[in-house]
Formats: C-alpha cells, structure tokens, sequence
C-alpha cells in the first residue's frame, strides 16, 4: 500500500468522480483509475461503486476513508513534530475562536506570532461553540474556543477562564451598571439573542424554564454588530458575556448588570482532538493563549476570572477603564 494510493482513493471520494480528481491532482485518469484499482485489489474489496454518473462509496469504502484520512494526518503531523529539531518552529496552525475571544485576544496573539514565530502561519474562523466543536471534530481547526466541553471522549476540554452572563443595553433600560440582577428580573427585559442552537441561548432558555420565567426575545441576530445596533436603534437589551460589550459600557453607551444565579457563569474551554501530541507550532500558539488570558484575567478589564471562580456578591462588578 503506497501513500499515493491513500491520497488518490481520497480525493476521488471527496469528488465522487474520478475526473475531477484526475483534475486536482494533475495526474492522468488512466493513472489514477490504475491505483485505486490496486488499493481495491490489495484490500480485496470494492471502495466503489461505479455508475454512468460517477462513482460512490461502498459500505467498507466509507469506513476506509476514515482510517485513509487518519493515516495520511498522523504522517502530515509527524512531519511537522520533529520541525523542532530543524532549530524552527513554522507551520499552518487554524483557530476557532468565539467573537468575544476573538475580539479581545487575535490582536496580541497576530502580533507576538508575527514577531516571535514568522514561520507560524495563523488562520482564524469564528464562529459559535456549536460550530466549535464540528470544526474540530472535522480537522478543520486544530484548536477552538468553546463554551461547552463537547461532551466527546475523542476531544479535549482545557478550562481557560470563567465569565459572568450579564443583561446589558441602555442605561434607561438596565438601571445602575455593575448592579447584580436576580433571573427572576429578566423577564421585563425586551432582548436581542443569538440563534436557539446556540450555547448561550439554549442555557437561557433551559434556566428561565426551571424558574418558570418567560423571556420577551424579540429577534434572533447572530451578528454581534448588528445586535448592538438594534439594541441602541430599538432600546433592547441582550444577555451576554461583558467582554463583547466593554467599549460601550466604558462609554456610556450600555450599562451591564452580572445575572446573580450560579448557572449563568461560563467557562470558556480551548478544545483540540484528544488521543493527539501537539505539533510545535500548536504548542507555541497554545501557550500564547495561556499567557493572554492570564494576564487579562490580573488586569480584570473583561471581567474574566480562573476557571473555577464563583463570584462573592459584595462586591459590583466594576468597568476597569
């Protein structure tokens, strides 16, 4: 069996043709039929089944795609792994991040990359941690930013912080800022939410049920910019971590009161495919996290705390400018 073969049976899989195949792989289809022909002939199985159309899994194709694609990654990252030994560091590390871990920590981690590792190629999607967790489950991100644990045993958790859910909007609306409201006061609150398979969502609604409350959500805006819109345009308010909303409520704009019920603190996890090393590169980016989040969580601009904090209601929360 040749590594060749295992990249070639792939891509036809993925195309389901073996003309668009032949096509990205800039081999002859001739060629490409050949071998996947001997993969077929050494397993002693039939990958595919053939048709006027193109060509489609078998039953033992489908589960052999995935130990092809498993094969062909643990090559690709021992590879990389022993880049170290090469006296550098480099490779294509993808993030998913959370548009409130992406707004408060890409802009240092872009530029103590671009100083320190140039050879470390960072690629970012962002996205909800529902999307997350597929992302990685997938391969199409090595490390992501998640409010659930994915509840995977194939996956790693690491708690990196714990965030209070807060009601923000107008002032008008919300009343003195850093002032803890209890659930029960939210129901006379107009909101602006994320969409309902959304983590953040789906634990308001789960909450608000056992304590028999009806929240007034008005409209489902994903887009964080055009929930602050609406909120300012339309007088709503919105339930959400306060680091998305520090500039507005550090201007004057917003007010933000932490909800006073244990179910609305937030842990954000990192996630990565367990049972893996970490390549270099995915290390360095990694302890780079660490260290942003440690030292925002000293400075308390956004209200983040270690992962197992729960907060002592003496104290407000406080708008650290």
């Amino acid at each position: 069996m040749e590594l060749r073969q295992l990249k070639y049976f792939i891509s036809v899989a993925q195309h389901g043709s073996f003309t668009a195949a032949a096509e990205e792989l800039h081999v002859s289809q001739p060629a490409l039929g050949t071998q996947v022909k001997k993969l077929e002939e050494e397993l002693d199985v039939n990958l595919f089944n053939r048709n006027f159309h193109g060509v489609e899994l078998t039953q033992a194709g489908t589960r052999f795609l995935s130990h092809a694609k498993d094969i062909l990654e643990k090559i690709d990252f021992a590879a990389r792994d022993i880049s170290e030994f090469q006296g550098k560091v480099e490779g294509v590390v993808n993030i998913g991040v959370t548009p409130s871990s992406g707004r408060v920590l890409l802009p240092s981690i872009l530029d103590e990359c671009s100083t320190h590792y140039p050879d470390i190629n960072l690629s970012c999607r962002q996205g909800y941690s529902d999307e997350m967790i597929r992302w990685v489950k997938n391969g199409d991100v090595n490390l992501a930013f998640s409010h659930e644990d994915g509840g995977d045993e194939n996956l790693t958790a690491i708690p990196m912080l714990a965030q209070e859910l807060c009601i923000i909007g107008p002032p008008e609306l919300v009343g003195e800022n850093g002032k803890p409201v209890d659930f029960s006061e939210l129901g006379k609150f107009s909101l602006i939410q994320e969409r309902k398979t959304h983590a953040t969502r789906d634990l308001l609604e789960r909450t608000a049920e056992r304590f028999k409350i009806k929240l007034d959500i008005m409209l489902d805006a994903d887009p964080i910019y055009m929930r602050k819109q609406m909120m300012e345009s339309y007088k709503r308010c919105t339930i959400s971590v306060y680091g998305l909303f520090h500039d507005e409520v550090l201007n004057g704009k917003f007010s933000a009161r932490p909800i006073d019920t244990p179910e609305m603190i937030r842990v954000l996890y990192i996630i990565k495919k367990g049972g893996e090393g970490v390549r270099p590169a995915e290390r360095v980016v990694l302890d780079m996290i660490e260290k942003q989040i440690k030292a925002k969580i000293e400075d308390g601009m956004y209200h983040w705390h270690e992962p197992n904090w729960q907060p002592k209601r003496g104290n407000k929360l406080r708008v650290v400018k």
